[in-house]
Order: C-alpha cells, then structure tokens, then sequence
C-alpha cells in the first residue's frame, strides 16, 4: 500500500475546504443582498469578482501586480540567502554565536513597521525600499529557522559517517541538508507571507504603484469593491507562491531521513 504524503491533502480534506469557502460566501452574498450587510462597508462577493475581472480586462491590475511580486520576490530571495548564510556561519563558531546572538535578539525585537519611513528616507519611494523592508521580515524567520534545523542535525550520525570515510560533501548532502530542509521550508512558507506583508506596508507608507498602493488608494475613494478585488489579487498571487513552495517541499521531504520512520 502506497503511504500517504502528510504534505498533501486528501479529496475529503480538499473538499471541505471548499464547502467552508462555499457557504461563507455564500451567506455573505446573502447578506449583502437582504441589506443585512451594508455593501458600502462589506461589498458583495458578485461584485467583487465582476470587479476582479474587470481590473483583468482593463490589464491595469498586471503592472501593480508585477511591481509588488518584484519586491515580495527581491526582499525573499535576499532574506533567505543572507539568513541562511548567516546561520550556518554562526554555527561553526559557539564564540561569535554568543556574542551576536544578543545584538540579532535587538534588532529582530525592533518593530519593522517603525522603520519603514527610514527605510523610504534612505532608498526612495521605489522598489528598493520595498525590497529592503521585505528583506528585514524574512530574514530573521530564515535565520532561527535553519540554525534550529542546525542544533537539530544528529552528532552521532556525522560522527559515524566521518569513521566510514565520507567526506565533507556527502555528509552535506546525505545527512545536513535532509535534517534542516523541513526547518527551512517551515520558515520558507512564512517568509512568504511576511516578505508580501512588507511589500504592501512599504506601498501604504510612499509608493506610487503596487497592491498595496491599489488597496491604499480605493480606501481612500471609499471604494469597497476595489479594495476586496485588490485584496482578492494578492491571495491568489500567495496561493501561487505557497503552491510552488509545496511542490518543491514534497521533491525535498523524499530524502528527508525521519520521513519513513514510524
């Protein structure tokens, strides 16, 4: 009997999830219909997706997209090369883990939302301070994700491997790398969302383009419907980024070493 991938979920699970979905708008329409939720505040499903599909038409919705998937992207990729060079740096060396870690500590404690006008003041109002703050979110979830997967590699393994003979190379590759990958990948899908949350914080506080700047601008118009299409546009453009995370995770959780122990 072939065993069932824990990353995947089954059709009754699947199925659920719609049915949720399903009656949640479906009672939002409804109560947006019998005036029980007052549109101006709360919209309509029916609206938002006819608005959804009009900004599609129009092709307006493809540039602000591409500018806020360009900063979600830089200020992940960045985030996720230097935390996790950082942490296996720091790893090798218990001295200098020590020392830095209470400086990491401060600086991650700093709410970022705070230094959002710096980060505008010192790079502009385009895309790199947008990148920068992404940058700063995803970062430390990177970093003290994979020095956890790190502190979770098993010594004696190494250690047996290293009185068989296998080089650096192979213990890398066999032991190291399937012990933190499902600590990274954790981190990986959280990241998403925070280098996403920074994008959108960086166009409410000095954009003139982006989701976030579309969202910023129809609350301002007291335009609802806008802003829920808006909002609509960003979720399918995580789901995307969250499903590709997912595909690349399971091609990983094949060499991970505790993925068939019962």
């Amino acid at each position: 009997m072939k065993p069932t991938d824990p990353t995947k979920p089954t059709k009754k699970e699947r199925a659920v999830t719609i049915l949720i979905v399903a009656i949640f708008l479906l009672l939002w329409q409804i109560g947006s219909d019998r005036g029980t939720l007052k549109p101006f505040f709360f919209s309509s499903p029916r609206a938002i997706i006819l608005d959804f599909f009009k900004l599609i038409g129009d092709g307006d919705i493809f540039y602000h997209l591409y500018i806020t998937l360009t900063e979600t992207l830089g200020g992940f990729f960045l985030g996720v090369f230097f935390g996790t060079v950082c942490a296996w740096l720091l790893s090798k060396s218990r001295f200098w883990m020590h020392v830095l870690d209470p400086i990491i500590m401060m600086i991650y404690s700093i709410p970022r939302i705070a230094l959002a006008p710096l980060f505008i003041l010192w790079f502009g109002i385009g895309v790199a301070s947008k990148i920068v703050f992404s940058f700063s979110l995803v970062f430390f979830i990177i970093f003290y994700n994979v020095l956890g997967g790190i502190r979770s590699i098993d010594k004696s393994v190494i250690n047996a491997l290293r009185v068989m003979g296998a080089s650096p190379r192979q213990i890398f590759f066999k032991v190291k790398l399937p012990y933190i990958s499902p600590w990274i990948f954790s981190g990986l899908k959280s990241s998403v969302g925070m280098s996403l949350l920074g994008s959108i914080i960086g166009e409410y506080q000095g954009g003139s383009a982006g989701i976030g700047w579309m969202i910023n601008y129809a609350s301002n118009l007291f335009q609802t419907t806008r802003v829920f299409s808006s909002l609509l546009a960003l979720c399918v453009m995580v789901f995307a980024l969250n499903k590709i995370l997912t595909l690349i995770e399971r091609f990983f959780a094949r060499f991970d070493p505790n993925a068939h122990r019962v």
